[in-house]
C-alpha cells in the first residue's frame, strides 16, 4: 500500500515525503488492525544543553567505576572499566542517543510483557531486536551500544522492577528468567541486596539483537516511517497534527501512573520547557491510546 502511493519500485525504500498526508494516515491504520504496537522514546534536542549533558555522563560513567572494586574477578573488573571508558568516550550526541535507546528498550519490555501476557502469551517465547545499521561494518556506537545497554537495563531494574499481575499468563517467558539457583548472587553478597526475581537481561537483548540495513527489511522501514511521523507531528509539520497524533497514538500502550505513552526524555525540566503544541499533541495520544488492562478484566 505504501509503495503504491509512493509510486515506489518493490524493492525501493520508502520515505514519509513521498507519501500523502492522507495515505500515511491509512498506512497507519493498516497499522492498527493488524494488531501492531508502537513504544516510542522523544527527546527534544534544543533542550538537552551540552553543560547538561555532559554532567549527567560524567555522573553516569563515574558511577560504572564505583562498580570496579566490588567485582571478584580480574576478569569482570577489566569488563566494567572498558565499559566506563566506552561510555566515557562517546560525544554528547551519541550519548543522548545511548540513554533514549536504553530508555525505550526498558519500556518495551516493562510494557509488553504485561501487554501480552493478556493478550497473546506465546509472544513472550522471544524478542528479536533489528535496528537499523548506519554503515556496512559495525560502529564504534553501535559496539558501545550491545555492551553499555544490557548493563544499564540491569541497573534500571534494580531502582524500577518490572512489574508483574497475578492471573496474567507468563508462562512463555520463562526463557528469559534465571533458573532456581542458577541467579547471580553478587548483588546480595556484595551489595547487601535483598534476593529478587531475576530476569536474564543479557539474554533477553543480547540473545537475539542485529544492526541491519533498513533497505533490506520492511519492518525497519515500517518503523521509520512511524518514528518519522512522530518527529513532524510533534514539530507541527502535518496539515492536521491533531489526527495524525491521535492514529499514532492507537497504536501506542497506556502507560503507568497517568504518564503519557509517547515517553519524553531530557535533560531539562519538561513542565516547564515543553512547548504547548507538544503537550497537545502528547494528550491526544494518551487519550487514543490502547488500555494496557483488557475491557474484560476490568469489568470483572
Amino acid at each position: 500500500m505504501v509503495r503504491r502511493s509512493a509510486r515506489a519500485h518493490p524493492n525501493e525504500e520508502v520515505k514519509l515525503n513521498r507519501i500523502s498526508e492522507p495515505d500515511y494516515l491509512k498506512f497507519l491504520g493498516a497499522l492498527d488492525s493488524d494488531g501492531i504496537v508502537v513504544f516510542a522514546t522523544a527527546t527534544d534536542s534544543g533542550l538537552n544543553s551540552p553543560d547538561r549533558v555532559a554532567q549527567h555522563q560524567s555522573l553516569q560513567v563515574h558511577d560504572v567505576r564505583k562498580n570496579i572494586d566490588h567485582m571478584r574477578h580480574e576478569g569482570g573488573r577489566a569488563g566494567v572499566a572498558l565499559l566506563a571508558n566506552q561510555m566515557e568516550a562517546l560525544p554528547h550526541q551519541l550519548y543522548v542517543q545511548l540513554l533514549c535507546q536504553t530508555h525505550l528498550l526498558y519500556e518495551i519490555v516493562r510494557r509488553a510483557i504485561n501487554y501480552f501476557a493478556q493478550r497473546s502469551p506465546a509472544t513472550l517465547r522471544e524478542f528479536r531486536w533489528r535496528i537499523d545499521q548506519k554503515n556496512t561494518s559495525k560502529t564504534v556506537y553501535e559496539d558501545a551500544f550491545e555492551k553499555i545497554a544490557p548493563a544499564l537495563l540491569q541497573t534500571r531494574s534494580l531502582s524500577e522492577p518490572l512489574e508483574r499481575v497475578v492471573g496474567f499468563n507468563y508462562s512463555h517467558f520463562g526463557a528469559y528468567e534465571y533458573e532456581d539457583g542458577k541467579t547471580p548472587d553478587y548483588l546480595q553478597t556484595e551489595y547487601g541486596l535483598p534476593p529478587m526475581e531475576s530476569i536474564n537481561v543479557q539474554k533477553l537483548i543480547r540473545g537475539n539483537l542485529a544492526f541491519q540495513d533498513s533497505q533490506a527489511s520492511n519492518g525497519i522501514q515500517a518503523v521509520d516511517l512511524v518514528a518519522t511521523g512522530l518527529r513532524r507531528v510533534l514539530k507541527g509539520n502535518f496539515d492536521n497534527c491533531a489526527a495524525v497524533a491521535e492514529a499514532l497514538g492507537r497504536l501506542m500502550v497506556q502507560n503507568r501512573h497517568d504518564r503519557p505513552p509517547l515517553d519524553l526524555f531530557s535533560f531539562a525540566e519538561l513542565e516547564n520547557e515543553t512547548s504547548k503544541h507538544v503537550v497537545r499533541m502528547v494528550n491526544l495520544m494518551s487519550k487514543s491510546c490502547r488500555p494496557m488492562i483488557k475491557r474484560e478484566r476490568i469489568l470483572k
